[in-house]
């Protein structure tokens, strides 16, 4: 649920402009927990409608500090540039961090940082036009039945 729209109507009806009823129709909340909201409008204005999550890494988050050292890492290898799961191998071995391929492709990828081994998507063949359509196979008058749908199964 939005906070401002939480916050907008709350603060009506504190100010007197609804009511509690046509905010738990607005809101789609039972009165009590309406008037839990209101009760924390009134300690605390706007910020009890904030998450309180807001604006943390969460706890799994990889630190700043590691996806420098292994931007580094790839960085020093001037004359030659290992894929991304060569890579991976090469950090667990020299740095002792262990990540997994798609961690590490997503932080280089983020510095604009190719695997040396990509290569561009292969575009699908167009697969070429049946020769007859299926009025003129139907349509036919020297063909049976079972030819026609022998003819149509076959593609």
């Amino acid at each position: 649920m939005n906070e401002t729209k939480k916050y907008l109507v709350i603060k009506a009806i504190d100010q007197g402009k609804k009511t509690k009823n046509r905010a738990c129709v607005e809101l789609n909340l039972s009165e009590r927990q309406i008037n839990r909201l209101l009760l924390a409008y009134q300690q605390k204005g706007k910020e009890a409608f904030r998450h309180g999550n807001r604006n943390r890494k969460p706890k799994h988050a990889i630190p700043d500090e590691i996806k420098e050292r292994v931007l580094k890492k790839y960085l020093s290898y001037e004359t030659y540039k290992p894929n991304v799961l060569h890579f991976c191998e090469l950090l667990a071995e020299e740095e002792g961090i262990q990540l997994s391929d798609t961690t590490v492709r997503k932080i280089l990828y983020k510095e604009n940082i190719l695997s040396p081994k990509s290569h561009r998507k292969t575009k699908k063949r167009l697969r070429k036009q049946a020769k007859l359509s299926l009025e003129q196979l139907v349509n036919a008058p020297s063909w049976s039945t079972a030819q026609v749908k022998f003819i149509l199964n076959r593609n």
